[in-house]
């Protein structure tokens, strides 16, 4: 645009901005837009004249070439701007998510990191980085991992992920995830990779609560279930003892465990009972406490623990000082390097503890030691019935409990079978990242628990099933079924046909029961993905059917475990047949048929139907 004359020119028509030039002794003006490369308008680049006058072609060319100038100025602003803009929101990106970057040439060795994972790792910045201090931080069990990692994925020109755990100066320790890929020159050959690397330790950390928790839910109900399946068979109380040290130690995974208790009205310690195949006799003869059962006294450790009534741990007994040293020398002569110790509680008071030895494994866990605690708490049950059985009782009180220990487990332990494959569906979710629905299956099984436990305290006062005081038989069956198996691959269908009747309040107990343990016994051991459930009512009696698609089993070579003699027991209670066929590989079918009686005559209108799921 060019103005020859300010003082004359129509484009100079506003009267302050001719006025405010003339007043500055400008006559004339010539200006050209600057554009970007993409045409866009970055500004305009004007020069002034103190006298009128038209420009000449060289000063054309000389405002062509400053307006070129003034552009690529402007740009290289925008560009460092917007380079300085990009890195400040990346850097703060970083240290908002965790997230280091870097890069790693393969010829010279150099590393290059990013601010965040410089700080991540524990230094400070700026530090120049070195593979060298790199696995330094590095906990020393992951070395070797890493660099057969980076070792293999070099030479295959490979990407890669991995995860480790970093050693803090101040010895904290977090958990790292770092994916590596390689970059190609025009040739092909890797010369180098780049990276990130994220800080998972809070996710790691939430993992392990979960799992934690799992294992714990999950070694108190197989505790549960396996005492009160023991309790069914009527074994002598000392034999009960023996089978739930022997499940402390197999969920432990330890050396042996042991029980020791106070005799009555002292403080002399002696060894009560050990799990099966424990040599009780060695043991009698080299433990410090069997030799004298005062010597425990002289372990602070011990004498803390049997005071407070709490769980202690000994992760190093060689260099455990608050050990005796004959404690000591005894359990190293042994190869035991760490044990833990429960206090058995009852009426409040301490009446002894179970000891689980180890041999090299690392620190016990919170989760571990809870588990122990849990388990050592069943324990006590067998010990209490024992006490009543040397009080002469033994006859009243083995009756009475293997009539209670039967019924609890068709109530209670059978409920818990679902609560165990909720669990693992939630671990298997947990183990792929899948949140919502690890979410969703750990709330099954808190709702299956919480069940269970109003079970427990109702049958303290009646052993009818609760499911049945607000339902019928065959409602309760469902819901059962439907809770256990939410979520599982094994996929469930009702059917009703004839019209309904009533029947005994015995005889709806019994069916329910049934139908629980042939549920129990496909979700533990059939690996099935369909189970049946049929009702029909015939013109003389009530039939049931249960069936499954799962592996089955050869009926001639059945052991007859407590499940089925449960099963046909209560089909003998209430006059009904029992007839189960089954095979390898062909599933497993199950029919209780039981008559009517005069009680059971009249007849429902209500019409048959099909509920699947």
């Amino acid at each position: 645009m060019i103005v020859s004359d300010i003082a004359t020119d129509p484009l100079w028509d506003l009267p302050e901005h001719r006025a405010a030039a003339l007043n500055h002794g400008l006559r004339a003006s010539w200006s050209n837009p600057v554009l970007s490369s993409q045409g866009k308008v970055l500004g305009t680049f004007c020069m002034y004249s103190r006298e009128a006058r038209t420009p000449a072609s060289q000063d054309i060319e000389l405002i062509e070439l400053a307006t070129h100038l003034a552009r690529v100025a402007i740009e290289r602003e925008h560009a460092e701007e917007a380079l300085r803009r990009s890195e400040s929101f990346l850097a703060e990106g970083q240290r908002i998510s965790l997230t280091g970057s870097w890069g790693w040439n393969l010829h010279t060795g150099k590393i290059i990191w990013s601010d965040e994972q410089c700080r991540m790792l524990g230094f400070d910045v700026p530090t120049e980085p070195s593979l060298e201090l790199f696995f330094d931080r590095v906990h020393p069990e992951d070395r070797g991992r890493i660099r057969q990692t980076l070792d293999q994925a070099s030479r295959a020109g490979s990407q890669y992920e991995i995860q480790y755990r970093v050693v803090l100066p101040n010895g904290v320790i977090r958990y790292f995830k770092s994916v590596g890929r390689p970059v190609k020159k025009e040739s092909s050959e890797i010369g180098e990779y780049i990276g990130i690397t994220v800080d998972v330790t809070e996710s790691k950390r939430a993992e392990n609560a979960l799992r934690a928790s799992e294992q714990v839910a999950r070694g108190q109900v197989e505790a549960l279930v396996q005492s009160l399946d023991v309790l069914t068979t009527a074994p002598p109380p000392e034999e009960f003892i023996q089978e739930m040290l022997s499940t402390i130690g197999r969920l432990l995974k330890a050396q042996s465990v042991v029980l020791w208790s106070f005799e009555d009205g002292t403080a002399t310690l002696l060894l009560r009972a050990g799990a099966r195949d424990t040599d009780l006799a060695a043991i009698q003869r080299n433990h410090p406490f069997a030799k004298d059962g005062l010597s425990w006294k002289q372990s602070a450790k011990v004498r803390e623990m049997l005071v407070t009534g709490k769980p202690a741990a000994c992760d190093d007994i060689e260099h455990d000082l608050r050990l005796s040293a004959a404690l000591r020398d005894y359990y190293g002569s042994s190869g035991t390097k760490a044990f833990l110790m429960i206090p058995t509680l009852m009426d409040g008071r301490v009446r002894g503890f179970i000891g689980v030895r180890h041999g090299d494994r690392a620190p016990y866990r919170p989760e571990e030691v809870e588990l122990a605690q849990a388990l050592a708490h069943q324990a006590m049950f067998a010990i209490q019935l024992n006490e009543l059985a040397e009080k002469g009782q033994q006859a009243a009180v083995l009756e009475e409990r293997n009539r209670m220990a039967r019924d609890i487990h068709d109530t209670i332990a059978q409920g818990l079978i679902g609560v165990i494959v909720q669990l693992q569906a939630a671990g298997d979710a947990t183990s792929k990242g899948y949140k919502k629905q690890a979410r969703d299956h750990l709330q099954n099984a808190s709702m299956l628990a919480r069940d269970g436990l109003n079970e427990a305290r109702r049958s303290v006062s009646a052993l009818r099933p609760q499911v049945l005081e607000k339902a019928t038989f065959w409602e309760a069956l469902q819901r059962l079924v439907k809770n256990a198996t939410a979520g599982t691959e094994l996929r469930t269908e009702f059917q009703v046909r004839g019209k309904r009747r009533h029947l005994p309040p015995k005889t709806e107990e019994n069916l329910l029961h049934v139908g629980q343990e042939a549920l129990t016994n496909t979700l533990k051991y059939a690996h099935a993905t369909r189970f049946d459930v049929r009702l029909s009512f015939k013109a003389n009696e009530v039939r049931l059917e249960l069936e499954d698609n799962g592996r089955g089993f050869n009926v001639g070579e059945c052991q007859d475990g407590f499940g089925l003699k449960g099963m046909r027991e209560r089909a003998d209670q209430m006059g009904a047949r029992f007839s189960l066929t089954s095979g390898q590989n062909k599933g497993t079918k199950i029919v209780v048929a039981s008559p009517y009686t005069l009680a059971e005559s009249s007849v429902h209108s209500t019409q048959p139907r099909t509920a699947g799921s």
